[in-house]
């Protein structure tokens, strides 16, 4: 019997590998679409290859990054820090502990000059005390030390709160209070004062240190030069026509008394001199009030150079070539002002040491019976503070 077409399309078509091969299945169905099918898969490939390729781009831009910065695992994301502790030798009985932080993933270093402690400071500036107390139990006589590191502030101090005569060793402090009246602009420097040869304290003269005394009634110099005259020949005339200027000196010691007032220059004190008699009067100070009237000039130069400058350069070029500078080399400058006063068996020194780094204010106030000792002595102990300061510098900064 003749099959016919349908028959035939049904029977014999072999379709055993149709789940599995969709190829054989399309040619044998339809061939006239097969070219067609195929490039629409090719196209479909095609896109799910790029949304492939898009999905890993995309993946990269998110994860990528933090993978790349994320550190190694030996490494950690903060700084690691170690404590330490340098022990170093300041003095061959004291140590000072010095707490440092490193940090171990930096390569730069720090390194911390080493300075003195406190206490080993302290413990050498006993010792110069004491070295200064057995040197003036040497000596018969009635004494009085004050020193004040500039630096550091540090105070030594034998009996700085007795009263002695002032002497001209006043004439710091009573400069030092013209020159503030100069630096608020109240004088002019080129001011120009007249001398009145009467009698102080109607007039200006008095006998003494100096040359105003015989210079002509009236004649004018500028209060930069009569102050210059007080200082660096210690001129009483000069002083006193500061003293005038200033408005006398009862209007000058308030200013004295608020730096230091220990002892009042305007109100009398009794004590007891180096021979053991009683004394008593007016213009007596100490050696705490001097050493601090001096501090506060170190602090108003340091302030305002342009003003004090003259003041300090006058103090450094005195024609008294004894005292303190003595004990001190001679490529440093002493700005210092003597005092001394025979009647009274009295010489003072206090002055301002510029030595480098440390300067010092140093006052040495003496009652005995021979000038010629008293200075040595004032010499001697400014060679001990020295001679601190060598050390103190010396064990610094290395």
């Amino acid at each position: 019997m003749k099959k016919n077409h349908s028959d035939y399309s049904n029977s014999d078509l072999k379709i055993d590998q149709y789940d599995r091969d969709s190829t054989l299945f399309s040619v044998n169905q339809n061939s006239s679409r097969s070219p067609q099918r195929r490039r629409r898969k090719r196209q479909r490939k095609m896109v799910l290859i790029l949304l492939a390729v898009i999905l890993l781009i995309v993946a990269g831009i998110i994860v990528l990054p933090p993978l790349l910065s994320s550190p190694q695992p030996s490494e950690t994301t903060t700084p690691k820090t170690t404590q330490s502790s340098i022990t170093r030798q300041t003095g061959s009985d004291s140590t000072t502990t010095v707490q440092t932080t490193t940090e171990q993933t930096t390569t730069a270093a720090t390194t911390t000059r080493p300075t003195i402690s406190a206490a080993t400071r302290q413990t050498w500036l006993a010792d110069t005390g004491a070295a200064v107390e057995s040197l003036l139990g040497t000596y018969p006589g009635r004494y009085a030390v004050y020193y004040q590191n500039l630096a550091t502030g540090d105070i030594y101090q034998f009996q700085d709160d007795q009263p002695f005569v002032a002497a001209s060793s006043i004439k710091l402090g009573i400069n030092t209070y013209l020159y503030t009246k100069i630096e608020s602009g109240e004088i002019d420097p080129a001011e120009m004062l007249t001398f009145d040869n009467r009698a102080y304290p109607t007039g200006d003269y008095e006998g003494g240190t100096g040359t105003i005394q015989g210079m002509a009634n009236g004649t004018q110099i500028s209060v930069r030069d009569t102050s210059g005259y007080s200082i660096r020949i210690s001129d009483n005339c000069g002083t006193n026509m500061v003293i005038r200027r200033l408005g006398g000196i009862d209007a000058i010691n308030p200013y004295l008394s608020s730096i230091s007032g220990v002892v009042d220059y305007r109100q009398s004190v009794s004590y007891t001199t180096y021979n053991g008699s009683a004394a008593s009067g007016k213009h007596r100070t100490c050696a705490r009030d001097l050493g601090l009237q001096a501090v506060y000039l170190y602090r108003l130069w340091q302030n305002n150079p342009a003003v004090y400058q003259p003041l300090i350069d006058d103090l450094c070029q005195t024609e008294f070539d004894f005292g303190i500078q003595k004990g001190i080399p001679a490529d440093l400058k002493v700005a210092h002002k003597i005092g001394t006063n025979g009647l009274y068996a009295t010489e003072n020194d206090v002055g301002i040491v510029l030595s480098g780094d440390e300067p010092f204010v140093l006052c040495v106030m003496t009652e005995s019976g021979s000038a010629e000792q008293a200075h040595q002595i004032q010499a001697d102990i400014a060679k001990k503070f020295y001679d601190l300061y060598v050390r103190l510098s010396s064990n610094s900064g290395q």
